[in-house]
């Protein structure tokens, strides 16, 4: 879960039941086969990153927190480490939120490790729930 691919479907239906959730790779996963680098260069978070003097990934990082979502941000490098830790003094306004929340969403994981003819799930349809 991250800006990108926000999931408001399944964060409603976790909601419903008390389920909490942990967003795993909160910033695209930039550097592994899988990830992308769309997360953090999309226009909007740089912008808002820009107006507020801090970091895109501490955008990233203070919109899960603002919709109650733990996450799992990885880095060797400590200072990004370190900067990851500080978003707990400062809140995106209302407006931001109201913009990243107007991102255009696009699955940026497509499993295709998960889905084969002899797995639970047969086909990518199978595996998702219809919302982008």
């Amino acid at each position: 879960m991250h800006p990108l691919w926000q999931q408001k479907k399944l964060r409603e239906f976790c909601v419903q039941k008390g389920i909490h959730i942990s967003a795993y790779s909160p910033l695209g996963a930039l550097g592994v086969f899988w990830g992308t680098d769309k997360v953090l260069e999309a226009e909007e978070i740089k912008r808002i990153a820009q107006s507020m003097g801090k970091s895109r990934a501490q955008v990233c990082l203070r919109w899960a927190f603002q919709q109650g979502v733990s996450f799992v941000p990885k880095s060797f490098n400590k200072e990004r480490l370190k900067e990851n830790m500080e978003i707990f003094d400062w809140c995106l306004s209302v407006e931001d939120m109201e913009k990243l929340s107007l991102l255009p969403q696009e699955r940026l994981v497509l499993v295709h490790a998960l889905v084969s003819p002899t797995s639970f799930y047969k086909s990518h349809a199978d595996f998702w729930d219809g919302e982008v």
